[in-house]
Order: structure tokens, then C-alpha cells, then sequence
């Protein structure tokens, strides 16, 4: 029978509910959705910096690209004749020069806090140039921070003398991630102090390149920064991501100071040592001035050199060489600078795709998981494999699809939350698994262990999927016993001696049920019911049951035999089999039931045991159970039979013995003469029927079925039956 569809459900609204509180936990505690716990912060930026080693650097020829970076080094310590830092007329002289080469903006990543100690005319150059071409903007801070505490100005210049030349300052602090790394870049800093604020040095740049004011900041709407047109993602609540675009000193152009400074005007030591002009800058044969190297270009001035201590690690590095992701600080704010330019912008997907996204792989896991380990194989290590090989290639699919998102589209999707949710799925399905056959085999144990023997019981916790609890119809064998004359065989003991000598009778013939794999159904007084072929099928489960019936008749002749010595009043026990389609299975109300048989099936073999009363038999079996094991075992029929309450007849056999076994010669010649006396009877010739009965009687004086028909046919040889009759018997009693 079917279950319910509610029922069938159940189990996997269960699990789906599990999975959701499984997800619920990642999204709180890794995925940071609700509250910012941080545990896996570490573990999510190390994802980022996977992403970028497996796409490696972006496909853009340095000539492309908007930036070209004119770096002070090693080599422009050497050569120039003043050694770094560099009179500041130096940069008043690289700015003439980079817009007489066309470049649309400068950004000078040195800061100025104090006037130059080479004498103030170089700050006024400087400060000259700056204001003339209204393209440069310089580095500078919010404020200064001491051990003693934070130092704010009262007339902010953002630690530059030359903000006043055109307000173009760009603030350089660049905020690390907790584990040291450089991934982020603020959009904007707030004046210490003070609600007001100054755009960082990227954005600064921004502002030159679009033609906008110089302290324009960026404008916040929800998950995006807004500069000028463009909509910048956030990160976080004041950052973007960079999109670095390769490994440092291999993306951008780089040209030395030097070479910019050195025109017609400006000797280089190499020039005076050789007394010769070089002119790298303004040369017409070579000169970059006529290059065009610096068309339309942003062009930023920095240090890049180690003695700077302007060099950091960030998230991008040669794969082959996992030190290589140092990068000086002017490189990071060109591929700053560069990924506002490109737009070509990490973005992240919306809080509600990341967390559906969680709970899809957390649904995914747990259920794939939990149903493959519901399954019952005779190898299940092959399961547990398949599951770990599934959870393996979800795994994979996270990280790839999480590298596809990344390299294709600039999207990061998030790894840790569902890596973590694919785990804590596995192992919440592991232990719901546990639970549920835990709750199982205590279930199985509290509901079999007195109906079933215990070995039984054992297999049916070791393998639940041969049980089925729910009412079904299935063709069963049920059994019924009862002591002969119970009511005068407990008026002879006291109640305390009948107790104990009726716990011995029924431990013995439970025993037999037991060990013959029976189901005992349950105990009326002296009466025992028991039924084959639930809850775990048998191949024949009438065999099981006619032995079982013989081997009671078996265990009371040794019974008797103590009892007797124990001068106990005497016992015999009637037993009635039958075979038939049967309701089987958890029946009674709330809280209370029993695992048990009903049907029409189940009275007929109640009604077969009280028959042994009328044919003075001990074992009477229906037609079907004789059909089932006649080649085990020997039968004799005894009557075509109509039972209290029914209308058609049906044969009724009674159970001899084991064939080749334990029936005697004498006892087949004997029921060989019974048949030849029963087919006489039916044919209607009483009087040669009662030969062969006395015959039959001759060699088994006890023989109470031949006795029975001897009397029948003395009857109907006194009172013939009508024509019509056909041998059947009607049974008036129960």
C-alpha cells in the first residue's frame, strides 16, 4: 500500500529544512550576511588571490594602456647630478616637459610637506608649473598619526605646500587587508576634524581626466561610488577592488626620470663625464619628445627603487613565483587608476545572489549526500566514495566557476561560504544519517524484540530496507495455538503455580516461533498467535511455519514428560495454520499500537485451530499451506470444510510429520487406508468406508479421524444424505 504523499514528503522536507539551517549557520558565521564575525576573512582574500594567478596578467599591450610611469631609481640617483631627494625644480622641469610631449595629466606620487632644503626657488618653480598647467596633482595625507596621538592642522593643506597652487592633491594611503596585502583602494578621505573631503590619488587623477574640479569627490549611491558619469562598485563600505592588470615593472611603460629630464637644457654626469649631450628627452632623431610616447597619456612620477620603502605585497604574483607580488606604491595607484580608466571593475554579485547562491549548493550537497547514503548496497564504501566524489566535483565547480566569472566577466563570486556549506552539509548529513538510523534501530529494537527473535531482530537493524511498517496486503502464514481443556487444566494449580507453569509453556513455544523466524504476534492466556513473512519476507513462509508447528508438538511431549514427573495435570495444544493474503503491519491509536495481522485470512486460521476439536487432530492446516510445502512434509486431508461465518468450503489438512523423517511406517500404512475410507465416504459407499477406517484403526488405534468417520457413515447409513450432497461439513462452532 502506498503511503501517503504527506508521508513520503516528510522525510525530505526534513532534510531540506537541515540543509536551509545548515546554510543559515554559513551565511551568519562565514558568509558575514547578518553580523560581521570575520572568522574567514583571511581564507576569502586568499580566493582573490587565486582568482588573479589563475587569470594572469589582462591582455593589454603596454602601449595600449592610458599610464606610463616615469620612475626615480637607482639609476636616477647615479645620474643626475643632484642625488635623491631631488630639487624640486626637477619636477618643475618633468612637468614642462611631459605637457610639452602632450600628456593629459601628472600625478607625483612624493609628498611635500616641508619647503625644499635646496632653496625656495625650486619650490617656486615647482609651484609655478603646477599652477600653469593645471594637470598635476600631488601626494597627500589626511593627517599625521604618532604613538602620542593623531596631529591635525588648522589650515588644512593635506601635507602639501603646493595645494594652494591648483587644490590638486590626491591622498595616497592606501589601506592593507588584515593579512597585509594591498587589494583595495579607497575612493575618498575624510579631513581630519572636519565633514569634509579629498578625493585619493587615483581619483584625484580622475578628476583630470574627466575635466572635472579638482576636489571633486565621489558621490555614494547604495553599492556604488559615482564620479563625474561613472559608477564605480564598492567592495566595502569606502573602497573598490583594483583590477591589477599584471605583475609589477611587466604592465606599464617605464621610463626614468632622468630621460624625461634630460633636454637641451638639463646635463646628466654622463653628459659631463663624456662632455657630450645625449638629450634622451628632446633629441629630434630620438628624443621622446617626438616619440609621442606621452600623447594623451597619464603620466605618473615615483620612486622605484628598494631604499624607498615604498613597495608592498599585493594580490597578484607570477605563479612560478609566489614571492613576485611586490609592487611599488606608484604601481598600485596606476592599476588603480587604470581600472577606473578601462571600467573594467570587480564586481560582486548582490548579497541576495551570494546567499542563494550558498543555499544552492548547501540544498545540492545535503540532498544528493543524504539520499545516496540512504541507499543500501551490499558494498556501501562504493557509496561513500560516489558521495565523496560528488562532494569533490562540487568543490571543483565552485572554484571554477568561480574562476570563470572572475577572468571572463570580473565578477567575484564568493568561494568560502559555499565551499563551507558543501562540508558542513556532508558532515550535517553524515550525522542526520547517524541520527535517523540511530532513532531507527531504536525504534526496530523497542517495537521487535519481543515479537522477534533477536538475530532477526539484528538484521532488520542492520538492513531496515527489508522492513515495512506501513499497513500493507501481503500473502502470510499465521498460527494459531491453545491448550486442550485449558479451563480444567487451571482449576487443578493455584494461580501462583499457574502463572509459572503457563510462563514455561509459552518461553518454550516463543522459543520455537523464534527460532523458526516468527513474528509473535501476541499472548491471549494460554493462547499464542504468530504469523511468517513480516516484517522481513521468507522465501516460503509456510515452511517456516509448519515446522515451527511440529516442533511445539515436539517440545510438549517433553513438557508432558517433566510435568508429569512434577505431578502437573497433563497438556495437549491444538494448532491451526494458515496461508493467505493478509493486512499487515502498525495498527492502533495515538501512542499506543501493535505490529499484527488482520483479515479474513487471520480468522480462518483461528477457526482452523478450534476445528482440531471436532477431528480430535493437533495440527490443521488450510489447502494453501499444504499446497505450499506438500514436498516437505506429510499431510493428510481431513475434510472439505465450512468454518463459522463463511459459506464455501475449503479443504483442511492435517499436519503429520517431516517426510523421511518422523513418521513411522505404520502411520503412512494407516493414513493410506484413511484416504481410501475418505474417497468411499464421498462416493457414498459408508459401508466400505468403514472397512478401510477400521483397517486404518487396526494399525493406529488412536487414530480420532477414522474413529470421526466411522461414525459419520454409520449415520448416513442410518439417515442416507440428500442427493445432492457432496461431503462437505459444516462447522457450527467456533
Amino acid at each position: 500500500m502506498a503511503q501517503p504523499l504527506s508521508k513520503r514528503l516528510m522525510p525530505w522536507l526534513i532534510r531540506v529544512l537541515l540543509s536551509l539551517g545548515i546554510a543559515l549557520l554559513v551565511i551568519v558565521f562565514v558568509q558575514d550576511a547578518v553580523f560581521q564575525f570575520h572568522f574567514f576573512d583571511r581564507l576569502k582574500l586568499s580566493f582573490i588571490d587565486k582568482s588573479f594567478a589563475k587569470r594572469g596578467p589582462l591582455p593589454f599591450s603596454k602601449d595600449s594602456l592610458d599610464i606610463v610611469l616615469v620612475t626615480i631609481s637607482e639609476k636616477s640617483d647615479a645620474t643626475s647630478p643632484e642625488h635623491f631627494p631631488f630639487p624640486r625644480s626637477y619636477y618643475a622641469h618633468a612637468i614642462r616637459n611631459l605637457n610639452n610631449a602632450g600628456v593629459r595629466a601628472i600625478g607625483v606620487d612624493l609628498t611635500f610637506e616641508e619647503p625644499d632644503e635646496h632653496g625656495l626657488q625650486h619650490d617656486v618653480e615647482l609651484y609655478e608649473a603646477i599652477q600653469k598647467y593645471r594637470n598635476v596633482v600631488v601626494a597627500g595625507k589626511t593627517e599625521i598619526r604618532s604613538d602620542k596621538g593623531t596631529i591635525r592642522r588648522q589650515n588644512e593643506n593635506y601635507h602639501s605646500i603646493f595645494y594652494s597652487a591648483d587644490s590638486s592633491v590626491g591622498v595616497v594611503y592606501v589601506p592593507n587587508d588584515e593579512d597585509g596585502l594591498y587589494r583595495r583602494y579607497k575612493a575618498i578621505a575624510k579631513s581630519p576634524g572636519q565633514e569634509t573631503y579629498v578625493p585619493t590619488f587615483a581619483f584625484a587623477l580622475m578628476n583630470k581626466y574627466l575635466h572635472l574640479p579638482s576636489t571633486e569627490v565621489c558621490k555614494e549611491e547604495g553599492d556604488y561610488f559615482v564620479l563625474g558619469e561613472r559608477r564605480i562598485p564598492k567592495f566595502d563600505d569606502v573602497s573598490m577592488l583594483i583590477n591589477y592588470h599584471g605583475l609589477s615593472g611587466q604592465t606599464f611603460k617605464q621610463i626614468d626620470i632622468v630621460e624625461v629630464l634630460d633636454d637641451k637644457t638639463f646635463q646628466t654626469n654622463e653628459e659631463i663625464n663624456l662632455n657630450t649631450d645625449i638629450n634622451t628627452f628632446d633629441d629630434p632623431d630620438y628624443g621622446l619628445l617626438h616619440t609621442n610616447t606621452f600623447k594623451n597619456k597619464i603620466v605618473l612620477i615615483g620612486p622605484a627603487f628598494p631604499e624607498s620603502k615604498d613597495i608592498f605585497p599585493v594580490s597578484i604574483a607570477d605563479p612560478n613565483n609566489p614571492d613576485s607580488n611586490l609592487m611599488y606604491g606608484v604601481e598600485i595607484h596606476s592599476n588603480a587608476l587604470q581600472t577606473l580608466i578601462h571600467q573594467n571593475f570587480i564586481v560582486r554579485p548582490s548579497l541576495f545572489l551570494e546567499v542563494l547562491y550558498t543555499i544552492a549548493y548547501s540544498l545540492l550537497s545535503f540532498l544528493v549526500v543524504s539520499a545516496l547514503k540512504q541507499i543500501k548496497a551490499r558494498f556501501e564504501f562504493i557509496l561513500e566514495i560516489v558521495a565523496l566524489v560528488f562532494v569533490a566535483a562540487e568543490l571543483y565547480s565552485i572554484i571554477l566557476l568561480s574562476d570563470f566569472a572572475f577572468s571572463a566577466h570580473n565578477m567575484l563570486i564568493p568561494v568560502v561560504p559555499p565551499i563551507a556549506a558543501v562540508f558542513a552539509n556532508y558532515v550535517g548529513s553524515a550525522v542526520y544519517q547517524y541520527l535517523t538510523e540511530r532513532k531507527q534501530k531504536v525504534m526496530i529494537k523497542g517495537m521487535f524484540s519481543q515479537y522477534l527473535n533477536p538475530h532477526v531482530v539484528n538484521e532488520l537493524i542492520a538492513h531496515p530496507e527489508k522492513m515495512r511498517l506501513g499497513g500493507e496486503r501481503r500473502e502470510l502464514t499465521v498460527l494459531f495455538s491453545d491448550i486442550a481443556g485449558f479451563t480444567t487444566f487451571s482449576e487443578k494449580l493455584p494461580p501462583e503455580e499457574l502463572v509459572l507453569v503457563l510462563n514455561e509453556y509459552l518461553s518454550a513455544m516463543t522459543e520455537i516461533v523464534f527460532n523458526n523466524d516468527g513474528t509473535l504476534d501476541k499472548y491471549e492466556g494460554d493462547a499464542v498467535m504468530a504469523f511468517w513473512g513480516a516484517p522481513i519476507e521468507l522465501d516460503n513462509n509456510a515452511l517456516h511455519a509448519c515446522t515451527a508447528a511440529l516442533e511445539m508438538q515436539e517440545r510438549l511431549v517433553q513438557i508432558r514428560e517433566k510435568w508429569s514427573a512434577e505431578g502437573k495435570p497433563n497438556v495437549h495444544v491444538r494448532i491451526g495454520l494458515n496461508t493467505g493474503e493478509m493486512v499487515v503491519g502498525n495498527m492502533g491509536g495515538t501512542g499506543k499500537f501493535d505490529y499484527t495481522v488482520i483479515g479474513d485470512s487471520v480468522n480462518l486460521g483461528s477457526r482452523l485451530e478450534g476445528a482440531n476439536k471436532q477431528y480430535g487432530t493437533y495440527i490443521m492446516t488450510s489447502e494453501r499451506t499444504q499446497e505450499m510445502v506438500k514436498e516437505h512434509f506429510v499431510f493428510r486431508e481431513l475434510d472439505l470444510l465450512v468454518v463459522k461465518g463463511k459459506t464455501k468450503p475449503i479443504k483442511v489438512f492435517e499436519l503429520i510429520g517431516r517426510k523421511n523423517d518422523s513418521v513411522s511406517p505404520k502411520k503412512i500404512s494407516a493414513i493410506g487406508q484413511y484416504r481410501i475410507g475418505l474417497d468411499l465416504y464421498r462416493q457414498k459407499k459408508f459401508s466400505e468406508a468403514i472397512e478401510k477406517f477400521n483397517e486404518a484403526l487396526s494399525i493406529e488405534p488412536d487414530d480420532q479421524p477414522s474413529r470421526l468417520y466411522i461414525e459419520r457413515s454409520q449415520l448416513y447409513l442410518t439417515n442416507p444424505p440428500p442427493e445432492e450432497w457432496n461431503g462437505v461439513f459444516i462447522l457450527k462452532t467456533k
